[in-house]
């Protein structure tokens, strides 16, 4: 994924509050903002308090569609361009392991939450990394559920398919392992379950064909060395015989008189054949 590129830093100004000029209430909470960093990031809460609504004239913004948390990382971002954990209990744990897989599943869902309302709210940047801290915390998931949880809750909430796609293929690569969990059937029902195990049936049984195709390879390449070794050899065996004519000019047995006249002799076997010199006369061997 490429950088995530945030939004200005106004740290400072969100913690004291000073010079607030617009609220957003949420859950009975009330974030005091400014709206030169609000609306320059979101043209949606702009349009808000621009236009002939009840929110120009309170200065109030109610935010009825996410819970208070959510809006509180989406005020974080707008004003620091980054959000952080909420999970304080799983920080407070002693077992370290626990925290840190109970921090990854729920953040999960906190960065599902935060791409939703970036994409109500059109705020680009808090979209884009919201997807890059999801993808980093879907590759620590802990349990099948809570990557499917989250994906679940994406589908509802979030109109962004790019993110829709990340947790597709982020489970994909496990399919199998999802299976027989609920969470599954609940997302893509009983006819893709249906559909997803023959996918894979089919996938086991092209991997089968391939082992036993690869292994079929390696049998003929073995033959294929060793017939090409035979071979070799074959060729050695008779250049030597021919080069034994070449030098010889009589027969090596002294008491053969006759014209050194010979022939090849084959013997071995018939799919490795030895070839010897010998004399057409007497038979001996050279």
């Amino acid at each position: 994924m490429s950088a995530v590129t945030r939004g200005p830093s106004f740290g400072h100004v969100l913690k004291t509050g000073l010079y607030s000029d617009l609220t957003l209430s949420c859950s009975g909470r009330e974030f005091s903002v400014h709206r030169v960093v609000v609306c320059s990031q979101s043209e949606v809460l702009a349009a808000a308090i621009r236009g002939p609504f009840q929110e120009a004239k309170t200065g109030t913004i109610v935010i009825t569609q996410y819970d208070a948390d959510t809006v509180e990382k989406m005020v974080e971002f707008l004003y620091t361009g980054d959000y952080g954990s909420p999970l304080h209990e799983a920080q407070e744990t002693n077992d370290a392991s626990v925290a840190g897989s109970t921090a990854s599943d729920d953040d999960l869902l906190q960065h599902v939450y935060l791409n939703s309302i970036a994409d109500y709210y059109g705020i680009k940047a808090l979209a884009e990394l919201s997807k890059a801290k999801l993808q980093q915390a879907s590759e620590n998931a802990s349990t099948e559920a809570a990557l499917l949880d989250a994906a679940k809750e994406a589908l509802g909430r979030t109109g962004d398919t790019t993110l829709h796609a990340m947790l597709a293929e982020a489970t994909a690569k496990n399919i199998r392992q999802y299976l027989d969990t609920d969470q599954l059937a609940e997302l893509v029902g009983n006819f893709g379950i249906k559909i997803i195990r023959n996918i894979i049936a089919a996938e086991d049984t092209m991997r089968s064909n391939i082992t036993h195709l690869l292994f079929e390879l390696e049998v003929e390449r073995a033959r294929h060395k060793g017939a090409e070794a035979r071979s070799a050899q074959i060729v050695e065996n008779i250049n030597n015989c021919m080069k034994t004519l070449e030098e010889r000019k009589e027969c090596r047995n002294q008491s053969c008189r006759a014209d050194f006249n010979c022939y090849i002799e084959q013997r071995g076997q018939a799919f490795e054949p030895l070839f010897v010199l010998r004399c057409a006369e007497c038979r001996c061997r050279h």
